[in-house]
């Protein structure tokens, strides 16, 4: 039986920033100064290392967003491709995220019309792929906006 695993690159929601800083806050206290200098002088373990990879990044992110400025946070993660993940990656659903990665649609009416399909079967796909983490959908006005997560897939056999 052949395995799979998806390796995704997703940009991580500020929402999810904010909550895992809280809970490395929780993890460490208020000491991300110590956990730098015990990086420059390098007396880590593998944990307090990707913790402190981690947190630093959140960081530099939550700082640009407070100051206005866009921000860019990603996260590789690894997750299982099960048979329902893996039929559902069709061709018209891998192409709506290459029409995504390509330019911002303004609503799903938009990205069909780009794509010259059904606003059902795109809103379809948009939520398939909302699912499994690959967009994410917000409300402006009366219309909902699909945003690319990821930024990069890797689907590795064996």
């Amino acid at each position: 039986m052949i395995k799979m695993r998806l390796s995704r690159v997703r940009r991580v929601p500020m929402n999810e920033i904010t909550e895992r800083v809280a809970e490395l806050e929780g993890k460490y206290g208020d000491r991300f100064q110590e956990l730098h200098e015990e990086f420059v002088h390098g007396r880590m373990d593998r944990e307090r290392f990707n913790d402190y990879v981690e947190w630093s990044g959140m960081i530099h992110a939550l700082r640009a967003y407070s100051e206005g400025e866009d921000y860019d946070y990603y996260a590789e993660e690894v997750m299982p491709l099960g048979g329902e993940e893996l039929r559902g990656l069709t061709s018209s659903r891998m192409e709506l995220l290459d029409r995504l990665a390509v330019s911002r649609a303004s609503s799903i009416n938009e990205l069909a019309s780009i794509l010259g399909r059904d606003v059902k079967n795109v809103y379809n796909d948009i939520k398939f792929l909302e699912r499994i983490g690959f967009v994410s959908l917000s409300k402006e006005g009366r219309g909902m906006v699909p945003e690319l997560l990821v930024q990069e897939l890797t689907i590795s056999l064996g």
